[in-house]
């Protein structure tokens, strides 16, 4: 099997838990092929977890998900992708990804039931749990690249944020000027362009009117908060869908995990959520994590594969 993967992506993230959870060994059972999202060299927290490729070199600030090759294997330009000999086409979501490793080794390596629970409760519950954490409501982005007044974008444009949106529009717009034909880069360069605009202008590149902007950051953070307390409302425990752990677990990990990242939070401190809170309290005054969040969160750290994939933050 490939994997393509980035190790600054979340959703690459439930896949190495997978293979971790499974046993599955690199080298042996699959390859990673890092696909660099953005600009490597501006986020180097991203870069040591132990997943990572060590052979593997790649030009920083490239953009690798909109080349035209990539989109050839993943139409929609994201990761994780996963592609081998016995499919008939790649697989290209990160639940897609996860069933089909579950399917392959119903068992994990400790002995575990399979990832996808076998009883409906279970199973619907975590259905929604993971369609929640995929939902744009909780879009990790939004705390990563939304500003909610000029103060907070113009830090955003002095950190490693406005490389990373300009990377994207530049290779965006280099490669529809070379494809205008092909679908995927009209839409988004459009796409990019909205925040791409509004970094620009707070770095002084250009005008542009940025109340609009910041009144729908204010309401998308206020959104971000009320996803999570429908979060809390859903835990089972002590794991996300019920007694065992399971494919909800692997897809909420790497998403709180981001979330905490986005937050600022200090990457060694993994049950910290001060910077989380702190973060979405600018919106929602007196929010904090639930308890039931905390719990699952402190129940999920103990386990060997989450230890394995997040031995920090990111």
């Amino acid at each position: 099997m490939q994997i393509y993967s980035f190790v600054g992506s979340q959703w690459a993230g439930v896949v190495h838990l997978a293979l971790a959870e499974k046993g599955f060994a690199q080298g042996k059972d699959y390859d990673i092929t890092e696909v660099d999202l953005g600009k490597k060299l501006a986020v180097p927290i991203f870069f040591t977890a132990p997943f990572v490729n060590k052979t593997t070199t790649r030009r920083a600030g490239n953009a690798d998900n909109f080349d035209p090759a990539y989109l050839d294997i993943n139409p929609n330009g994201t990761v994780p992708s996963l592609t081998a000999p016995s499919l008939p086409r790649p697989l290209i979501d990160s639940v897609d990804i996860l069933r089909h490793l579950d399917g392959l080794r119903p068992e994990t390596a400790r002995r575990r039931p399979p990832l996808v629970p076998l009883d409906a409760a279970s199973r619907d519950r975590g259905q929604q749990l993971i369609d929640l954490v995929h939902s744009p409501q909780l879009d990790t982005n939004i705390l990563f690249f939304r500003a909610r007044d000029a103060a907070e974008l113009g830090a955003r444009t002095k950190s490693w944020h406005k490389g990373f949106i300009d990377t994207r529009q530049r290779r965006l717009e280099e490669e529809h000027a070379a494809h205008p034909a092909h679908p995927f880069y009209g839409p988004k360069l459009e796409e990019n362009g909205v925040i791409h605009a509004q970094y620009a202008a707070a770095a002084g590149v250009r005008a542009n009117d940025n109340d609009a902007f910041f009144a729908r950051s204010r309401e998308l953070h206020r959104e971000f908060a009320d996803g999570m307390a429908r979060l809390e409302t859903l835990l089972v425990l002590p794991f996300a869908a019920g007694a065992s752990l399971s494919e909800a677990d692997l897809h909420l990990a790497p998403w709180l995990s981001h979330a905490m990242v986005a937050a600022d939070s200090d990457i060694h401190q993994v049950q910290d959520f001060t910077a989380l809170e702190k973060t979405i309290a600018r919106s929602n005054p007196g929010f904090h994590v639930g308890p039931r969040t905390r719990q699952w969160w402190k129940t999920l750290a103990s386990e060997t594969s989450f230890q394995q994939v997040f031995p920090h933050l990111h």
